[in-house]
């Protein structure tokens, strides 16, 4: 026995929390996998299960392996899946969970153009507002802002950062005058989302270099961006959402941008790609992810927004080094 196969029947063991059970799912012996075990034990000079009558559990060393076992194995299967492309085309219902704060002119496609490729995979798309934890909600994977992310369990693939923007009617102008800085804001009447989703005290910075920071207290708050945008609409307040929700309504003039010449700071606007790194991906998952970074990326630099210069590290600290290779491939090209 190899020890990469040794390898699979430990995380098998460790999944099921039995010998007997890791066998019957890997269709071996109950003796095969426990000369697994102690086959990766001999090797390491350590042990890595205790092991009673009733149960059994990791020690700290068991632990330790496990992580760095799974991040390997799906290395490999990825590899070979890659090289050898002897994988059937990828089929099944792929759960995806995405930040609303994503224009949906964006995502509409990246669906339908996902779909094209690869048909056999129906797509459950569902748009979120507040923090997701990917594994215990059934996502196979997310499209996410900073803030969303509240799992340490997730490799994190950042593509890029949305743009925030200024905007209002121009009635709503017209009424109330056009605000030369930042300040000028906070004795306007605004709409945004509530104080549990975000902080209402923003971060300017002008072109120049110059940096104002205000609190607003809109008038109307409501925990959906797309609700934000339809306020602004009416004429209700000015608002501060992502370009790409109201590119469209910017072109057409239907909203106008305030302030120029001051963008906006906020770390939480950077748009990631982020799956469950304990767990082989599967087929549909893993080839979502790779066309998800290749169109956001370019989406991102055609809309003007920011693409990462580089692969900020996974939330998963056993990721492996093949793992920072393959995301800095992927990312260059």
């Amino acid at each position: 026995m190899n020890q990469i196969h040794a390898m699979r029947v430990f995380v098998r063991v460790a999944d099921t929390e039995s010998f007997r059970r890791a066998a019957q799912q890997l269709d071996v012996s109950n003796a095969l996998v426990t000369r697994a075990i102690a086959m990766l034990e001999a090797h390491l000079r350590t042990r890595l299960i205790n092991r009673t009558t009733r149960n059994l559990s990791l020690t700290e060393a068991g632990t330790r392996y496990l992580e760095g076992c799974r991040a390997l194995l799906e290395e490999l299967d990825h590899l070979e899946s890659t090289v050898t492309h002897t994988e059937g085309e990828p089929s099944g219902t792929l759960r995806v969970v995405a930040s609303s704060a994503l224009s949906l002119l964006t995502l509409t496609p990246l669906i339908d153009g996902f779909r094209k490729v690869y048909p056999k995979v129906n797509v459950r798309l569902t748009l979120a507002e507040r923090h997701v934890d990917l594994v215990e909600d059934g996502y196979d994977v997310g499209i996410v802002t900073a803030f969303m992310v509240s799992s340490t369990a997730l490799i994190e693939r950042p593509v890029g950062t949305s743009a925030l923007v200024t905007v209002a009617t121009p009635a709503f102008v017209a009424e109330h005058g056009t605000p030369a800085t930042p300040t000028d804001l906070q004795t306007l009447p605004s709409v945004g989302l509530p104080n549990e989703m975000r902080s209402q005290t923003w971060h300017f910075r002008h072109r120049h270099g110059a940096a104002d920071q205000v609190t607003l207290a809109p008038v109307y708050t409501v925990n959906n961006a797309l609700m934000v945008r339809l306020a602004t609409l009416k004429s209700m307040g000015f608002s501060i959402l992502p370009e790409g929700i109201v590119r469209a309504d910017i072109e057409s003039g239907t909203l106008v941008r305030l302030l120029d010449g001051y963008s906006i700071d906020d770390p939480d606007m950077k748009v990631s790609i982020v799956y469950p790194g304990r767990q082989y991906l599967p087929a549909k998952t893993r080839f979502f992810i790779d066309y998800a970074l290749d169109y956001l990326g370019r989406e991102f630099t055609a809309q003007g927004g920011t693409r990462p210069d580089e692969i900020i590290r996974p939330t998963m600290p056993a990721m492996m080094p093949m793992q920072a290779l393959r995301n800095a491939t992927a990312t260059a090209n």
